[in-house]
C-alpha cells in the first residue's frame, strides 16, 4: 500500500473499484495490498492470532481508558492494516447504518461517547471489589456500550476481547474464551446478544451470555494466565466473520442510536443497531 495514505473517507479504507480494505500485503502489480477477500482473510486471521499469543503472554500495560483500547488494537493489526490503533475516519457528521443496524458516525461525537464510556469504567474502580453477579452486569454494560461505538474500521470485537480480558483479571475474574471459539454454541450467543444491545440499548442477554464464561481468578494457579486460556485460538476467526466482503455503510443523516440525532451526545440506551460487518 502506498506509503503516507491518508484514510479521510469510507472510501479511502478500500482498494479502488473494490470492496476490499486496503492493507500491508503489496506486491508488485498489489500497490494497494492483497486484492483477494479470501487471501487477505486468511492472511489478517494468521497475523493477528500471532499478535493475540504474544498479547496474552506479555499484555499491554494501561489504564484501561482509550489509549489502552487504541495501543491493544495497534498490537493486533500492525501487520495488516496502516490504520491499526486509530480511530475509523468515516462515515463522519452521520450515522451509518448497515444491515438494518446502526453505529456512531465518525467524528467528535464518536470519540465523546468513547470517552464517556471509559470514565465511567473509571468510576466503578475498573470493577474491581465487585462480587461476581455485579461484576458480569458491570462488564457487560460497559462492554455493549463500546460495541455500539466501535471506535475501529475493522477488528472491534478481537480488541475489545483482550481489553476486557486484561480488565476481568485484574479485578480478580477469568473470561474463559475458549467458550468462543468458532462453532461453539457461546459464540453465537454473544453475537446475537450484542445484536440486541445494539438494538435495544439493554446488554441484560449480554450479561447473560458473558456469566457463563466467568469464573473467580485462581490466583495462585499458573494456569489462571489468560495466555493459557486459549483466547488466541477462540479469537483467531474474527466476529462474525472475517476481512472479506467489506461492505460499505450507508451514512444516513436520519438515523440514530437509541433514539439519539447526529447532533446531540449519546451516551447510553442506543438503539444502535449494527453491526460492522467482522471484528
Amino acid at each position: 500500500m502506498p506509503r503516507g495514505t491518508t484514510f479521510r473517507t469510507w472510501d479511502d479504507y478500500f482498494i479502488p473499484g473494490t470492496s476490499v480494505l486496503r492493507n500491508k500485503f503489496t506486491a508488485p502489480g498489489k500497490p494497494y495490498g492483497e486484492p483477494d477477500p479470501d487471501k487477505l482473510r486468511q492472511l489478517e486471521e494468521a497475523y493477528a492470532h500471532t499478535r493475540l499469543q504474544e498479547l496474552y503472554d506479555n499484555p499491554i500495560p494501561g489504564q484501561f481508558d482509550y489509549d489502552h483500547m487504541k495501543a491493544i488494537h495497534a498490537y493486533v493489526f500492525q501487520d495488516v492494516y496502516e490504520w491499526a490503533g486509530q480511530e475509523r475516519v468515516a462515515p463522519a457528521g452521520q450515522f451509518m447504518t448497515k444491515d438494518g443496524h446502526a453505529y456512531y458516525g465518525a467524528g467528535p461525537h464518536l470519540t465523546a461517547a468513547a470517552e464517556a464510556e471509559y470514565a465511567k469504567l473509571a468510576g466503578k474502580d475498573y470493577l474491581r471489589g465487585l462480587p461476581q453477579a455485579k461484576f458480569v452486569d458491570e462488564l457487560a454494560e460497559s462492554w455493549g456500550e463500546l460495541n455500539v461505538v466501535h471506535s475501529f474500521r475493522e477488528g472491534n470485537t478481537r480488541t475489545q476481547f483482550v481489553f476486557f480480558s486484561q480488565l476481568a483479571e485484574q479485578a480478580g475474574y477469568r473470561i474463559d474464551a475458549a467458550q468462543f471459539a468458532p462453532g461453539s454454541p457461546l459464540r453465537d450467543e454473544f453475537v446475537q446478544a450484542r445484536f440486541h444491545s445494539q438494538d435495544t440499548g439493554r446488554n441484560d442477554q449480554l450479561a447473560a451470555v458473558l456469566g457463563k464464561a466467568i469464573t473467580p481468578l485462581d490466583r495462585d494457579a499458573s494456569a489462571s494466565r489468560m495466555s493459557d486460556n486459549g483466547v488466541a485460538d477462540a479469537l483467531r476467526a474474527s466476529f462474525p466473520m472475517s476481512a472479506r466482503g467489506a461492505v460499505r455503510p450507508t451514512p444516513t443523516p436520519g438515523a440514530n442510536v437509541a433514539g439519539r440525532s447526529t447532533t446531540q451526545h449519546p451516551e447510553r440506551g442506543r438503539t444502535d443497531t449494527g453491526r460492522s460487518g467482522r471484528d
